[in-house]
């Protein structure tokens, strides 16, 4: 885990409404069938270096709320689908890295992050802003929860 300033940017992909109650039980879980989805609509362009990003956004509450989540990237080849826009919010985050397959690498990261956030050892508070998911690479993604 380590702290890092982001200057804004936009992702572009498509939006899904979910929480993470839903996503813990494989019988309600959205976030699967939207990789697909955007997986058919959308063409990243990784040819000019672009990368592919989660951007969860619009809490209703806090981790037990509803969220909305975009899934996409900075710079698209191609879509099938008329696409939203989110500017990630400029400021500081924590970063928690994982690597190894997904979605467990995903799942991993989260869970990290989770338990620092609710552990009594936790010297920073969540901004519910905007929070991110990188992915570096077919095994390698990163985690940015944005700080108050």
């Amino acid at each position: 885990m380590e702290k890092v300033q982001i200057e804004t940017f936009t992702v572009y992909g498509l939006t899904l409404r979910t929480a993470n109650s839903l996503e813990m039980n494989p019988e309600t879980a959205n976030i699967p069938k939207h990789v697909q989805l955007v997986d058919s609509n959308i063409e990243i362009d990784y040819l000019s270096d672009a990368r592919a990003y989660s951007v969860y956004t619009n809490y209703e509450s806090d981790v037990n709320g509803f969220y909305d989540l975009l899934m996409g990237s900075t710079e698209i080849a191609s879509a099938k689908r008329k696409l939203q826009s989110i500017d990630v919010v400029a400021g500081e985050y924590l970063k928690f890295d994982a690597e190894g397959e997904f979605p467990d690498a995903i799942i991993r990261a989260w869970q990290t992050a989770w338990a620092y956030f609710s552990s009594q050892d936790c010297k920073h508070s969540r901004a519910y802003t905007t929070d991110f998911e990188y992915y570096q690479s077919t095994n390698q993604v990163s985690v940015f929860i944005a700080l108050k």
